[in-house]
């Protein structure tokens, strides 16, 4: 696990790497939850802010780091302003993704989720998508240069994981 937090982290700079690593052992040290590594890995890459204003996910102010897109399987509402905080998380300038497919009648969530997946591809990222055995999507944005790396972490970890 420590090797996929690792990779995950690459792109950002020492200071968060270390910040977030450090959640990351807290999270797990101080957890009771039966979910797993999956759900604690999950809980330490996004920083919710306990006061939500509009357009939070757009400033470091309420939320440090958001690293991960975690959505219900009917809300593609969701997905648009996750991948908004995961691209201002990775300093990625063009961080205002718009979904021109999420508003259109019968828009689903993996339709939106393809979207975004392309968006983040478009500027050298890739949504490494893991089975939660739920119907919820999950995903980890992984630099496409640390994309082979990242698949055999997860082979070894026995998780069942996808591109879109």
């Amino acid at each position: 696990m420590e090797q996929l937090l690792a990779l995950i982290l690459q792109p950002l700079e020492q200071e968060r790497r270390e910040a977030i690593s450090q959640y990351w052992h807290d999270t797990v040290l101080s957890s009771e939850e039966a979910e797993g590594e999956l759900y604690l890995l999950s809980q330490a890459l996004h920083d919710y802010p306990e006061v939500c204003p509009p357009g939070w996910w757009l400033g470091g102010s309420f939320s440090r780091w958001w690293l991960r897109l975690r959505v219900d399987w009917k809300a593609s509402d969701e997905v648009e302003w996750q991948v908004q905080a995961i691209a201002r998380t990775l300093h990625i300038p063009e961080a205002r993704f718009v979904s021109r497919v999420a508003q259109q009648v019968g828009a689903q969530v993996p339709d939106v989720l393809i979207e975004a997946s392309a968006w983040l591809r478009r500027r050298h990222f890739e949504l490494l998508h893991s089975d939660t055995q739920s119907d919820e999507y999950l995903a980890f944005p992984i630099r496409l240069d640390l994309l082979r790396a990242a698949f055999a972490v997860m082979d070894g970890l026995h998780w069942k994981v996808h591109l879109l």
